[in-house]
C-alpha cells in the first residue's frame, strides 16, 4: 500500500496532522494549476480576435492627372469576403498610414470626392444602386466619398466598381507646388447601411502629374513639276512622280496641212518623240492652289508668243504667208487641218498615283479643276486626238500667246500627287513656210496657305 504525502505517516507518534507539510503541498497544488492556466488563456484571447479582411486587386483610375482639374474617378476592387457591402467609404490622404482627419490633417488640398456623380460598374450582386451620402458624421466633407444602399445581396470574388464622375483632382499646394504629386484613397466597406460593421479595408494610390507637351510642326509644302511624259491616258498608267519627270520638250514632228499634229506623235508616223506634256501637282496648302502658265516672247515681231521661229518677221492678224503659226487664243476651239492654228489642252487630270484620298479623272472625284478653255472634251472623257488627225479634233484646244499670265486649273484644297496630261495639237496652211518652229511656256503653281 503506497503512502498518501498529504496525511501523516501511519506510524506518526504524535498522530496529528503536521500543518507545515500540507501547507507547503497546497501551494506546489496550486503553482501548477496557475501554470497551467497561463498557457491556455492567451490560446483562447487569439482565438477570439477578429480582423476585416484586405480588398485585393484594387486601384483608382482617373480621367485626366492634371492638378486642380475636373475629372472622373473610378474605383475598382475585389472584395476580400463575400459578405453584403450597404455602404462605403472612400477618403483622400496624403499618406498611405498615418493621421487623416477629414476635412483636417491629413487631407489633399483641393480634392472634391463627394461633389461628383455616383454610379456603379463592375459585377455587383444585387441591383439597387449606391446613393451618395453627405450627411452622416464622417461625410460631410469633400475628401470623402460616403455612398449607401439598402441590398442584403452577398458579393462574389469578383471586380466590383464605383465611378465618380466630376471630381475634382488635389492641387498642388501640399506637394509644394510640386507638379506630379502623390495621393492615396483609403478605402472601408461595411455590411450595413451606416458604416459600422466592417466588411473590408485597403489602399489605393494615385498621382496628378504636370502635363506633358510634345512639339511638332508641319511645313509648308509644294512638289510642282513640268517636263515630257508617254503617259496617254487618264487612269490606267501611273504617271512618274515628280522626282522622275523628264525632259524639257516634245515634238509634234513634221507639219502637213492634210493633218493635224496631236501629241503624242511618234516617230514612226511624223518623226515625231512619242510625248506628251505633264504638269503634278502636290500641296498642303489648305486653301487651295492654281496652276497657270504664260507664253514666252521669242524675238521677232508679232505673234512672240505662238509656234514660230524664233526671230522671224511676222504680221500682225492671222496671216498664213510668215513663219508664226496663228494661236488659237483665250477661248477653246476645235481645231481643223490645213487651217493653220497652235493650241493646249488638259486631256485628263491622272490621279493613279495619288494616295491620300479616293481620286478618279472618270468619277469627277479629283481635286484639279481644270479651266473650260482647257477642259478637252467638256467632261472627264478622255480626247481620242492622239498622233496625225484628219478633219478636225475631237477635243477643244486654247492658247493665250500675249505672254499673260493664264490660270489653266485650280483646286480648293490640297492636292496630292494630280497629273495634268497636256495635249498640244498643230496645223499648217498650205502656203505656211517651211522651218523649224518653237513655243515656251512658263508653267507656274500658285499654293494658298
Amino acid at each position: 500500500m503506497k503512502h498518501n504525502p498529504i496525511l501523516p505517516k501511519p506510524n506518526s507518534t504524535d498522530n496529528e496532522l503536521n500543518f507545515s507539510d500540507l501547507l507547503a503541498q497546497f501551494k506546489r497544488m496550486m503553482f501548477v494549476a496557475l501554470a497551467a492556466l497561463i498557457v491556455v488563456v492567451p490560446i483562447l484571447i487569439i482565438s477570439q480576435t477578429v480582423t476585416a479582411a484586405q480588398i485585393t486587386n484594387r486601384s483608382v483610375l482617373i480621367s485626366t492627372a492634371q492638378a486642380g482639374a475636373t475629372a472622373n474617378f473610378t474605383f475598382t476592387f475585389t472584395p476580400g469576403s463575400t459578405t453584403q457591402i450597404q455602404s462605403i467609404k472612400f477618403q483622400a490622404c496624403t499618406t498611405a498610414l498615418g493621421t487623416c482627419t477629414p476635412g483636417g490633417s491629413g487631407t489633399p488640398t483641393g480634392i472634391n470626392l463627394s461633389g461628383g456623380t455616383i454610379s456603379k460598374g463592375g459585377t455587383w450582386g444585387g441591383a439597387t444602386n449606391f446613393s451618395k451620402d453627405t450627411s452622416t458624421t464622417g461625410c460631410t466633407t469633400v475628401d470623402t466619398l460616403c455612398v449607401t444602399r439598402s441590398d442584403t445581396t452577398s458579393q462574389a470574388l469578383v471586380a466590383h466598381s464605383i465611378i465618380d464622375t466630376g471630381a475634382i483632382n488635389q492641387d498642388a499646394t501640399n506637394c509644394s507646388a510640386a507638379p506630379n504629386c502623390t495621393f492615396f484613397i483609403r478605402m472601408t466597406t461595411f455590411s450595413d447601411g451606416g458604416y459600422t460593421t466592417t466588411v473590408d479595408a485597403g489602399t489605393m494610390a494615385s498621382s496628378t502629374t504636370q502635363l506633358f507637351t510634345v512639339n511638332a510642326a508641319i511645313q509648308e509644302v509644294l512638289t510642282f513639276c513640268i517636263g515630257a511624259t508617254s503617259v496617254d491616258d487618264s487612269n490606267t498608267t501611273t504617271p512618274p512622280l515628280c522626282a522622275l519627270v523628264s525632259g524639257t520638250s516634245l515634238n509634234l514632228g513634221t507639219l502637213n496641212s492634210s493633218n493635224i499634229s496631236v501629241s503624242p506623235v511618234s516617230f514612226a508616223l511624223a518623226a515625231g518623240d512619242g510625248n506628251n506634256g505633264i504638269a503634278e501637282l502636290s500641296t498642303n496648302a489648305t486653301n487651295g492652289s492654281t496652276v497657270s502658265y504664260d507664253a514666252i516672247q521669242q524675238s521677232g515681231t508679232n505673234h512672240a508668243g505662238t509656234l514660230r521661229v524664233a526671230g522671224a518677221s511676222c504680221n500682225a492678224g492671222n496671216i498664213n504667208t510668215d513663219q508664226c503659226i496663228n494661236a488659237i487664243g483665250t477661248s477653246q476651239s476645235t481645231v481643223t487641218a490645213g487651217t493653220e492654228a497652235f493650241g493646249m489642252t488638259i486631256a485628263a487630270i491622272n490621279c493613279k498615283a495619288t494616295t491620300a484620298y479616293s481620286c478618279s479623272f472618270t468619277g469627277g472625284t479629283y481635286k484639279l479643276s481644270r479651266d473650260a478653255a482647257y477642259d478637252g472634251t467638256g467632261a472627264n472623257t478622255y480626247p481620242t486626238d492622239t498622233g496625225l488627225v484628219g478633219g478636225t479634233t475631237n477635243a477643244g484646244y486654247a492658247w493665250d500667246e500675249t505672254g499673260t499670265t493664264t490660270t489653266i486649273a485650280t483646286s480648293p484644297s490640297v492636292v496630292d500627287k494630280e497629273a495634268m496630261i497636256l495635249k498640244f495639237a498643230a496645223t499648217p496652211n498650205i502656203i505656211t513656210p517651211t522651218g523649224s518652229y518653237t513655243s515656251k511656256a512658263d508653267f507656274v503653281a500658285t499654293p494658298t496657305y
